[in-house]
């Protein structure tokens, strides 16, 4: 990568601005933002909140769906020198105000839907206001399309570094309860251009991401505003919308978890020319599975493009390039500026094709959580993140992950990752997910638990999935229970609740 000084959000959206005012930033259904006017909106907002007594540093709650609003919010609060903070809506209300209480956001911008959010939260004694975006407003709230036609459209002329904190990303935490990664403008800068470097992406590109909004929130923006590329929101994650969305806009970057590509595979009637536009469909989040990228190559004809990111990498930090050679059920190499290990438990790198904990450091991590020393202490060591993610590296350099470290389990005293049992169950034709938790056994000490979801026309019984696991796995890997559900408990954003394994 060549040296780069940092911008930050709004460098690069000034420069787009005067540079590409009229290309089309943002879509969204049958509505086109240009950079023009996504920044006269920003700066609008950003005069409101100052206007109203927001802060360099204060931060502003945000309760809005996937549509330009979020990303308005999102730059605009950046122009302001605020930090965004995306509220997860379909969180308990103990579990939102928990949160409430340990970030103390100032302002809440907030969409009709969640209006009732305002009924039960306590919020901190210095707040301000709420912006309520949409046509019912309550007594009390400023109106969001008032607050864009009324405000100078002009720069605020608040100061940002590329230090200073964007946004605090929700992040799970080793006690159970949520942390707040201080992500900054250079985090969000450098992992960019190290994503755009990796996948070779260009102004020319089409990007959709898929994540929740609560969930890195900035994948939805940050790579078309850094190439000055362009950006489709979905609010909706239905198979066929995101087909239809994908040859209706062009898209050519797809940014989905693993089981949003699995609902697309099992599609009955679409075609695989309706994904031609399609140059890069990367998965993140939780595992792709080999059995998934087959099947989904085999339907499509296109390649997804495994990758591994976390929260505190600031989104990817591993990629598998195709033009580096394609190892399905790897998630490829780093990342340009990612310095990544493989440790034991002393902290010793592990030799080629041995088990160990994934360590990263790079601008592009953050260095703390909010207001929580104990996990910051935690996680980071002498600039590096601790993943708690385990992985081995072949020779070539490819990264292949293992498990998560708190799922591994001793069976016996030997070393079981739920991984490899999971991708040999989805090998089973009648299989259409798996997952594997870890049981206790009196005497195993611990055993594998799968839980089996099959497919909606096949029939399966514990012994067919005890048999096909004995061909293929060590005796002490075979799951000795087995348990069929119809479905996976899942956030809104698709992942599994393990919790309730």
């Amino acid at each position: 990568m060549n040296p780069y000084e940092a911008k930050t959000l709004v460098d690069m959206l000034t420069e787009n601005a005067e540079r590409i005012p009229d290309k089309i930033a943002v879509i969204y259904q049958d509505r086109r933002v240009s950079y023009r006017t996504l920044y006269h909106e920003s700066n609008a907002l950003a005069n409101f909140l100052i206007n109203a007594g927001l802060q360099r540093g204060d931060r502003v709650a945000l309760a809005v769906n996937k549509t330009p609003e979020i990303i308005t919010s999102f730059l605009g609060i950046a122009c302001a020198g605020g930090v965004a903070f995306p509220v997860d809506v379909h969180q308990p209300l103990h579990q939102i105000q928990h949160l409430i209480n340990t970030v103390q956001p100032r302002i809440m911008i907030i969409a009709d839907a969640h209006r009732f959010l305002l009924n039960s939260l306590i919020l901190p004694s210095h707040y301000i206001c709420t912006v309520a975006v949409g046509p019912d407003i309550s007594s009390g709230n400023y109106n969001w399309s008032d607050i864009i036609s009324h405000y100078d459209p002009r720069p605020c002329g608040v100061p940002v570094s590329p230090e200073d904190p964007a946004y605090l990303n929700l992040t799970s935490g080793t006690t159970g309860a949520p942390k707040c990664a201080v992500t900054t403008h250079a985090n969000i800068f450098w992992n960019t251009a190290a994503a755009a470097e990796a996948l070779e992406l260009t102004a020319d590109d089409v990007h959709l991401c898929l994540f929740a909004v609560f969930a890195h929130p900035h994948e939805l923006l940050a790579r078309p505003l850094y190439l000055g590329g362009t950006l489709v929101l979905l609010d909706k994650i239905a198979p066929k919308t995101i087909i239809r969305t994908i040859s209706e806009y062009g898209v050519t970057c797809m940014m989905a978890i693993a089981s949003i590509y699995q609902t697309l595979v099992q599609l009955h009637d679409v075609s695989a020319l309706d994904l031609q536009s399609l140059r890069y469909p990367e998965s993140g989040g939780m595992h792709s599975s080999p059995t998934l990228l087959k099947q989904f190559e085999d339907r499509f004809h296109r390649r997804i493009l495994p990758v591994w990111g976390s929260t505190e990498a600031t989104g990817i930090a591993l990629a598998m390039v195709p033009e580096q050679g394609y190892k399905p059920g790897s998630v490829g190499k780093p990342c340009p500026t990612y310095d990544v290990h493989i440790i034991d438990d002393n902290g010793v790198c592990v030799d080629d094709d041995e088990v160990g904990e994934m360590v990263i450091r790079g601008p592009g991590v953050i260095s703390s959580y909010w207001g929580n020393p104990e996990e910051t202490h935690q996680c980071f060591a002498d600039g590096w993140l601790y993943t708690g993610d385990m992985f081995r590296k072949d020779s070539s350099g490819y990264f292949f992950f293992a498990g998560r470290k708190q799922g591994m389990m001793k069976v016996a005293g030997l070393k079981v990752y739920p991984i490899e049992i999971e991708e040999t169950v989805l090998t089973h034709p009648g299989v259409s997910e798996a997952v594997v938790v870890k049981d206790l056994d009196t005497f195993h000490g611990e055993v594998p638990k799968i839980i089996v979801v099959p497919k909606s026309d096949v029939s399966l019984s514990k012994r067919d999935i005890r048999l096909f696991c004995e061909k293929r796995l060590s005796k002490y890997k075979v799951p000795k229970i087995i348990e069929f559900r119809s479905e996976l408990p899942k956030t809104s954003g698709g992942k599994i609740r393990w919790s309730e394994l």
